[in-house]
């Protein structure tokens, strides 16, 4: 099987297959493809060293395709460990691609990128089907999936969370995985953690780093939202003008999720306390007494509403005739308006 999966790349890098030629990083989640391809570059050779990676542009392969097995099989002149770099990479490098994979040797493992390969490519059709490539297919990552990823990858940098932490650096980045590995190797560096010496990331950390002006603004919009304070939401709408409405919308939509599952919780009969200390993710301690008194004026039909309407919203924005972020903002407002939450009960 060529294809891998995200949560298998590092075993893969850990005891890399000398045989392996080509390793294809593709999928819409482009960011997380540049990341992976990094960590790849790292396992086959010194990122320190300006001589171990060689880099070769997509379009120059179209023209001299056959430039990559040469560059695969060449030896260092210093004796080094070596990998070829390709970044951007599309159809038109499928005929260097063929030449490297029939090439009679190459030493060089080559770590490509490409942005999202449909089905019917033929440079997704071989890297699939040949022995001696390994793609990895990367698409973004939402609720749970993402949380459990960024809470392995912090593990890796020797981080733990705070409890809402998770939640704020998910919610800031719009889960760009490219994003969160730059940020935690950043926590790292300056808390001097690693495996063996564990440390916590608080929210403190976030706030002395810089991490959070335009975010604090957005979760205190979804606060003030969540908990129908008109005065507030304007003011934080006028704090985050000329920003987009995305991470707006999809904190909000997070939220929303969250709510539906400690309301579901209350519905059986949970106090809405516990109901909010037992999510997970965890909500941000601070918040979680306003987050609980507001659950009283959600019921799960207004929710329902409420998250549909941050999902058109998105949709809204990224139509081609888009006015651009005001459908996003309006979509958000929606939720201050009464008959919105009396249609709901």
């Amino acid at each position: 099987m060529t294809s891998i999966r995200r949560g298998d790349l590092d075993r893969a890098l850990a005891k890399p297959d000398p045989a392996i030629r080509l390793w294809l990083f593709a999928g819409p989640d482009i960011s997380a493809s540049e990341n992976a391809a990094r960590r790849a570059l790292a396992a086959f050779a010194d990122p320190a060293d300006p001589m171990a990676i060689t880099d070769l542009p997509a379009s120059g392969l179209a023209a001299d395709p056959a430039i990559l097995a040469d560059e695969a099989a060449s030896v260092s002149m210093f004796g080094g460990a070596r990998a070829i770099r390709v970044t951007g990479a599309g159809e038109g490098v499928r005929e260097a691609v063929e030449l490297l994979l029939n090439a009679p040797a190459a030493g060089n493992p080559v770590v490509m990128t490409a942005g999202d390969l449909a089905k019917s490519s033929n440079l997704r059709k071989r890297a699939e089907t040949a022995d001696n490539v390994r793609i990895l297919l990367s698409y973004p990552l939402e609720g749970r999936d993402a949380a459990r990823w960024l809470t392995d990858a912090a593990r890796g940098q020797g981080l733990t969370l705070a409890p809402g932490v998770g939640e704020r650096l998910l919610a800031t980045s719009n889960n760009d995985l490219g994003i969160l590995a730059s940020e935690l190797q950043k926590f790292a560096l300056y808390l001097d953690a690693s495996p063996e010496q564990p440390q916590r990331l608080e929210a403190d950390h976030l706030h002395l780093l810089g991490a959070e002006s335009a975010e604090d603004d957005m979760f205190a919009l979804v606060a003030a939202l969540t908990g129908g304070n008109p005065t507030a939401v304007e003011r934080q709408l006028r704090l985050l003008t000329g920003t987009s409405a995305i991470p707006a919308l999809r904190a909000m939509a997070r939220r929303l999720l969250q709510m539906a599952e400690a309301r579901a919780a209350m519905d059986r009969g949970t106090p809405p306390a516990a109901a909010v200390k037992a999510l997970r993710p965890p909500v941000f301690w601070k918040e979680q007494d306003a987050f609980a008194a507001a659950l009283a004026q959600w019921p799960a039909a207004r929710i329902r509403q409420a998250l549909a309407a941050m999902l058109a919203g998105e949709r809204a924005i990224k139509q081609p005739s888009s006015p651009g972020d005001i459908p996003g903002w309006q979509a958000l407002l929606t939720i201050l308006r009464p008959q919105s939450a009396k249609s709901a009960q």
